[in-house]
């Protein structure tokens, strides 16, 4: 199995293009791929009940839940974006969380014998989950035309956008790092096609793995199952 870090910045175009990857690879089954969505496991893990929600809570208070007890995305928000300090305590309250539902859904796909598995996530370098893929994708678009964007998506005003572009490493570094880049300057179909580009380039990259897959079923499937044991126990 070949794994593929796919990050961006805020409001360049990854989750476009991570929609993109879906629908090419449902169009064409021998793309095969399998896509680990951490904005998608970041939301599940602060769901009332679970782990992550009762840490953050604990953190930092009452105040950023609404009357059903959800997390309110905006208010935290607010608290973190701008403020280092509370945003290296919430990552150590939804992280550890994070990386668990992370490799549960890796080792699933590993069993289902997936040929490519994409980590779809914004903080890849910042999170130093580089570590766990083969290969890194970046969504790239130059820095003006990112708050452009930001500000007209989440209706911001100008500081407010720039303090939350702040909080994660700047995209020309992360592009600077990558072995892939796909440029979300232009249109739609303009990224579709250089995201086509990539799903075939991986997927040649990619060597078989049928003697390392039947060699592996075997442990994965057992780690699979005690992961799955975690998470009922604990509630990830």
């Amino acid at each position: 199995m070949f794994v593929v870090g796919l990050t961006g910045g805020i409001s360049t175009g990854k989750s476009t293009v991570s929609k993109l990857l879906k629908d090419l690879s449902t169009d064409n089954s021998r793309y095969n791929i399998g896509i680990v969505d951490a904005d998608l496991i970041a939301r599940e893990v602060v769901q009332p009940g679970k782990f992550a929600h009762r840490k953050t809570v604990k953190q930092f208070g009452t105040s950023i839940i609404d009357e059903n007890k959800q997390i309110r995305r905006d208010k935290l928000g607010e608290l973190v974006f701008s403020n280092e300090s509370a945003r290296r305590k919430l990552n150590a309250c939804t992280h550890p969380a994070i990386r668990f539902e992370m490799l549960r859904q890796i080792v699933r796909y590993f069993l289902e014998g997936k040929r490519v598995v994409f980590l779809d996530t914004p903080l890849l370098f910042e999170a130093k989950l580089n570590k766990w893929v083969n290969y890194v994708v970046v969504v790239y678009c130059p820095r003006d035309l990112q708050k452009e964007r930001l500000i007209k998506r989440d209706k911001l005003l100008p500081e407010a956008a720039e303090a939350r572009i702040n909080s994660q490493m700047s995209i020309e570094e992360k592009r600077d790092l990558a072995n892939y880049v796909i440029d979300n300057s232009w249109s739609v179909d303009e990224t579709r096609e250089q995201t086509k580009l990539l799903l075939d380039h991986v997927t040649i990259k990619k060597i078989s793995v049928n003697v390392t897959w039947f060699l592996l079923v075997g442990p994965a499937s057992i780690l699979y199952c005690v992961l799955e044991c975690i998470k009922m126990i604990w509630k990830i």
